[in-house]
């Protein structure tokens, strides 16, 4: 499991995005670098998650940004403030099988369904368990810097998880719900009710 060098110069092109995104209209350093911080936690760890749980199937995996998702996190923070948190994807090449039955045709696509669903899922549970640890930074720090971090970090983290988990287009919970409803209404619906709330949309 590795990152190569391109793959790094897409990562970080994606996090500086995010970062102005989430930041603006603010260019204060100490919050762009909280920003960073709990951006930079969350999206690469989220993308990463995504590929090595890939990996661990035996997929070809490999996070590519997207210029268009990369504009749109721009203009739409400043046109709407609201951010469009979709700068790259994982792109994920299958294995290539060939079968001599029917039945082992059929064992085949029902294992690379649950693959598929928990590929999708590992990113924004990766954001989960990070805003529980920024929670804890939050109430369990005396540091008002430190306090500041915690706060943005479960923000964006549950702002990150939620708006990945809503059931459309290319969303992790379009393949999530797609391939296990009963898993997206459990984890995903719940994510999704939190976006809402947090965004300002409830």
């Amino acid at each position: 499991m590795k990152i190569d060098p391109k793959e790094t110069i897409h990562l970080v092109a994606s996090l500086v995005v995010l970062t102005v995104a989430f930041a603006y209209p603010s260019t204060e350093p100490t919050m762009l670098a909280v920003i960073a911080l709990s951006v930079g936690s969350g999206f690469i760890l989220h993308e990463l998650g995504h590929k090595f749980t890939a990996q661990h199937f035996g997929y070809t995996a490999v996070y590519e940004a997207s210029p268009m998702g990369l504009l749109l996190a721009i203009f739409l923070k400043i046109i709407t403030g609201f951010v469009f948190a979709a700068p790259g994807a994982v792109m994920i090449r299958k294995r290539q099988s060939y079968y001599g039955t029917d039945d082992e045709r059929y064992y085949d696509m029902l294992t690379q369904s649950r693959e598929t669903w928990k590929i999708a899922l590992a990113g924004p549970l990766i954001n989960v368990a990070l805003a529980v640890v920024f929670m804890g930074v939050l109430f369990f720090s005396d540091s008002a810097l430190m306090q500041t971090i915690g706060l943005y970090g479960a923000y964006v983290n549950v702002f990150l998880a939620g708006f990945n988990m809503i059931p459309f287009g290319p969303l992790d919970g379009a393949k999530v719900f797609k391939h296990n409803p009963a898993m997206w209404g459990f984890i995903g619906l719940p994510l999704v009710f939190m976006f809402l709330i947090i965004s300002g949309f409830l």
